[in-house]
């Protein structure tokens, strides 16, 4: 996990500069970049890119949780809830509303050492993008009675937060990992320092942090520089020029002994962080080298960590290493998923080879490996207009200067196996050591702090006898046509990015599957990059890693196959493992044992969360016994039973030319391509002729289905739905039109249900459309005294849209937050590779992209009435309530 990805677990491009000025302004100016601070102390950042027709605004206030006293526990991201609730020229909602109603998406989070306010919207509505984030961060009102209704709110989101076992189990490893450093409480607050805080609270704690000089604010996208600069400088140019001071921060004393703390939920896995304390902050020399540490541990199947402790002694479900680096004092952090009655092993396992790291030789491929990872990942980074604002965005507020990162990278490639050695003997103390456990509270489990220091000394005899040596462990147009064998190609050149996407997708997935043999697809999607005739799997990982490149199999609903990512100057060698996979996989049933643990293990942690459970159910109940009404995932039966024959056969069966779609997007020349599969496909041909199975039809919903499962939890869950239309039927678009005015921030389920009466921290509704069948649903979580007002308030607003048609402001935000969000869902390469091949499979075109914004334009309010009287009926729907 890269610092960044961290940096998003804990909240809630390389450049050549010089120098310039401006008059009245600090200014530095590069290739694509400007940066400049305002006179009143406030830093603008633009970056000018047309990978895609939209713009990306981030505002970062250096004010996060750790800015608080204990008093003011949780203040800050109080704040943030509160900053889109209503200025002083626009009420409750309608920020997001703006947004939204252009297509967009606002949003807001806060971490340890920052803030940030963010949308992204069409390049075309920067300036209201400006106008909004500046009206909320300077001129929110803080009403009274909002704040009341929001603290409610906030306390909802301690309940689910409460429930989740991740969640519980980082704030106990932050709790015990820090004594004095401020870290050490929980983003959120205490529920009796939330329900303190008054209005004149905040408006102490904004005047004292939310200053132009604690803020940046970052552009990046289609946009003209100078003209962006000017727009921020009208929206963020308001008071006086001023220095901030940064607060006192408390001295984090030296840890001289192991610590641990578990606790017992309801769960199914069992959970483990461990943390190393002592590390420096994000402005060390060190911190490239214990970021590539990371890389070389747990990225990838080939890295170290997951090779051993996964794949070969099969004691974790996953495992991630990465260093915690932010403004304070930092950590080390390993997470990891396991059996429940693996948990002890589990965890010896773990600090065993982190203990073997302070002796170890590492191979010079391994670090080059490792390097391409963690470049590779900058470059991915780059691929949306918001990640790269929230990469420079990282640099900016924490070291002062997004440029940094060019010395990052330079740091990375310069790094040698002696360096990464250097950096484990100096910062892996077993005295440093901090662990915490979430278990089942069905199982006994207990390990104190002697049973650990026991445990520690035992690694560390065990570390010191075997340490071992070197490890190796091992809008440009759509170019279509068809091989001889039947293949459809699909192409589109993009040449801003050394990036190439490739997808060949086929029919296939849960739509095709059978109760006896339900979960097939999954398992085979996972075993499909295990083995080849010509390497094994342990080969494959490497030769992926290697290049800092992706490719696994996928399966979902309709569909499976296989997707790739590779740097460009990769693209050759990629391209030929991709067709290796493809056309010889041998699926070794050795292989397919290993896999088959970490499947159960997904499929019993689907209980540890909630909405899913709810919407499982609802599942099961609206379409069985169509397939749509199965778990994707399978059965733990069914997958038990399954063997290298089986998806053999699957294969043979399934993965024929004349019904694959290969998509390919980045980087690369259409008819080099072209020539290049006719050479490597050309001997690929049928060798099935059988036809795709018809699925059995759901059963007829002629009355309300009613499912209530008990769980102890603190919240309610609940889904009502019903069933609605397929992905290729008209209906299609005015139910998302239907569902885009419910849904969002700026819906009317959120405005209402959550913004003025106060009974969920989460509400919303959703629709998913599939070849044959659909639905279209609500889910709210609240609690349990405030279960049955939720409902008949579910009710209240599905009757309200059936009987009084949506206002034009109401149908014209819907279908702009309908096309913006389509818009910025295709970004990337690869989801515009994995959009042009579905739609070409399912009948729709592989240039419905430019087809789905009239579709959607066309729809009106009657439309929008008509569709919520025809599906959302009440006397044939189903509820499920999951909770105490």
């Amino acid at each position: 996990m890269t610092k960044f990805s961290l940096f998003l677990l804990f909240t809630t491009s390389v450049f050549f500069m010089f120098a310039c000025s401006r008059e009245g302004l600090a200014s530095v100016n590069m290739t694509g970049l400007i940066k400049e601070r305002l006179p009143n102390g406030l830093t603008a950042i633009v970056k000018e890119t047309q990978r895609a027709p939209v713009v990306a605004v981030q505002v970062w206030v250096k004010a996060g949780s750790s800015y608080e006293t204990n008093e003011e526990a949780g203040i800050t991201h109080l704040i943030e809830h509160m900053i889109f609730k209503g200025t002083e020229k626009r009420g409750p909602g309608e920020l997001a509303r703006i947004i939204e109603s252009l297509g967009g998406k606002i949003n807001a989070y806060t971490s340890y050492d920052y803030t940030v306010y963010h949308c992204v919207v069409p390049k075309d509505h920067l300036k209201t993008a400006l106008d909004v984030l500046s009206d909320a961060i300077f001129h929110s009102t803080f009403d009274p009675n909002e704040l009341e209704r929001e603290k409610k709110v906030v306390l909802e989101e301690m309940k689910m937060r409460l429930d989740t076992p991740r969640t519980m189990l980082y704030e106990d490893l932050m709790k015990i990992s820090y004594k004095l450093y401020p870290y050490n409480r929980p983003i959120i607050g205490f529920e009796e320092t939330v329900t303190s805080f008054t209005r004149e609270d905040i408006l102490s704690y904004m005047k004292k942090h939310y200053r132009p000089c604690n803020m940046a604010v970052l552009v990046v996208g289609d946009v003209e520089k100078g003209r962006a600069l000017k727009e921020i400088e009208e929206f963020f140019s308001s008071g006086k020029g001023s220095s901030c001071k940064e607060p006192a921060f408390p001295d984090e004393p030296e840890q001289f002994e192991p610590r641990i703390t578990s606790r017992g939920m309801d769960c199914n896995e069992g959970y483990i962080a461990v943390s190393v304390s002592g590390i420096p902050n994000f402005n060390s020399e060190d911190v490239p080298a214990l970021d590539l540490l990371g890389a070389l541990l747990s990225d990838g199947e080939s890295s170290l960590w997951v090779s051993k402790l996964k794949n070969k002694l099969q004691l974790v479900h996953n495992i991630s290493a990465y260093a915690f680096t932010p403004k304070g004092p930092g950590l080390f952090e390993i997470s990891s998923e396991t059996d429940p009655d693996k948990l002890k092993k589990a965890l010896e396992g773990i600090l065993s080879e982190l203990f073997k790291l302070k002796s170890m030789d590492f191979s010079k491929k391994e670090i080059e490996k490792a390097k391409t990872q963690v470049i590779t990942d900058f470059i991915y980074s780059q691929e949306t207009m918001e990640g790269e604002a929230r990469k420079l965005g990282v640099f900016q507020v924490l070291s002062g200067d997004p440029l940094n990162e060019e010395k990052y990278i330079k740091k990375i490639q310069k790094l040698t196996p002696e360096d990464i050695k250097r950096i484990c003997k100096k910062y892996i103390n077993p005295k440093r050591i901090n662990v915490s456990v979430v278990y089942p509270e069905t199982i006994n489990f207990n390990i104190n702090k002697d049973e650990l220091l026991t445990m520690i000394e035992n690694v560390q005899k065990e570390a010191k006898n075997k340490a071992e040596g070197i490890i190796s462990i091992g809008e440009t147009p759509i170019k279509k046509f068809s091989l001889t064998n039947g293949v459809t190609v699909l192409c589109q050149e993009s040449h801003d990015l050394p990036v190439v996407a490739i997808r060949a997708i086929f029919p296939g997935g849960l739509r095709y599957e059978r109760s006896e043999n339900n979960g097939i697809f999954n398992l085979f999607a996972k075993a499909w990059t295990k083995g080849t005739t010509f390497h094994n799997a342990s080969s494959i990982s490497e030769i992926i890693d290697g290049m800092g490149a992706d490719l696994n199999g996928f399966s979902g609903k309709n569909t499976f196959g296989l997707s790739g990512r590779f740097t460009s100057f990769n693209f050759n060698k990629g391209l030929k493992l991709f067709f290796e996979i493809l056309l010889s996989p041998t699926f070794p049933q050795d292989e397919i044992e290993k896999l088959k643990p970490h499947i159960l293990a997904q499929i019993r942690k689907q209980d540890d969360y909630m909405p899913g459970v709810a919407i499982r159910e609802f599942k099961k109940l609206l379409f069985s016994p169509h397939p749509y009404g199965m778990d994707v995932l399978g059965t733990p039966e069914n997958v038990m039973v399954f063997s290298s024959e089986d998806l053999k056969r699957l294969y043979k069966e399934y993965v024929v030319p004349d019904r694959a779609i290969i998509s390919v997007v980045g980087d690369i020349d259409a008819e080099e391509l072209r020539e290049q599969l006719n050479s490597i496909l050309n001997s690929w041909q049928n060798e099935s002729d059988s036809f795709l199975p018809t699925p059995p039809e759901p059963r007829v919903l002629s009355s309300p289905k009613v499912v209530n499962i008990h769980r102890e939890k603190q919240q309610e869950h609940i889904v009502l739905g019903f069933m609605g239309t397929g992905l290729l039927k008209e209906d299609r678009y005015a139910l998302e039109v239907l569902n885009a005015i419910l849904s969002g921030q700026g819906g009317r389920l959120f405005s209402t249900l959550r913004d003025k009466e106060s009974l969920a921290y989460a509400v919303t509704s959703f629709t998913d459309f599939g070849i044959d069948y659909g639905f279209f649903a609500t889910y709210i979580a609240c609690s349990p005294e405030k279960k049955l007002s939720a409902q008949k308030g579910l009710w209240r607003e599905l009757y309200k849209i059936q009987n009084e048609p949506p206002t034009t402001e109401e149908i014209e935000r819907a279908k702009n937050w309908l096309i913006g969000r389509y818009q910025i869902s295709l970004q990337t390469p690869g989801a515009k590779a994995m959009d042009m091949g579905l739609n070409e499979l399912y009948g729709l075109g592989a240039n419905f992209y430019l087809k789905y914004p009239e579709l959607i334009k066309k729809v009106s309010s009657q439309d929008v009435q008509q569709v919520a009287k025809k599906y959302l009926d009440s006397q044939r729907y189903v509820l499920v309530v999951v909770g105490p």
